[in-house]
């Protein structure tokens, strides 16, 4: 992967952050979203965009549909702030691995402290 396409990679990660902060007001939209990771296809067409929300499998669902439906919106104000040829047509990815690592970090803090009780 060449460093033009990590900048603008990167650059949507930047600005559909601060979009997902500021500017998009779908309640569904209003749990703990994080962009974990965009990934820029070769022709720079689409761009996959792995997120991690935290929450219950609706609210999870729920986000993503959000995401899918402000994807116009989101694609339109990337074009207004992004001086490039494309403007990639965005695809949302949920990964749960970061909720699972949250998890075993409370599963693993909760057997230490029991461990600290017993001794």
């Amino acid at each position: 992967m060449d460093i033009r396409t990590r900048r603008i990679e990167e650059l949507i990660k930047i600005k559909l952050s601060s979009l997902l902060l500021t500017e998009l007001k779908d309640p569904r939209l209003q749990t703990f979203i994080t962009i974990l990771n965009i990934r820029l296809s070769r022709d720079g067409r689409f761009a996959l965009v792995v997120v991690s929300v935290i929450g219950s499998e609706k609210e999870k669902k729920n986000a993503l549909k959000g995401l899918e439906s402000a994807s116009g919106y989101i694609q339109k104000r990337l074009s207004k702030e992004m001086r490039i040829r494309y403007i990639p047509k965005l695809r949302f990815k949920l990964d749960d691995s970061t909720e699972e690592r949250v998890k075993l970090v409370h599963r693993l803090s909760s057997l230490s402290r029991e461990n600290e009780k017993d001794s």
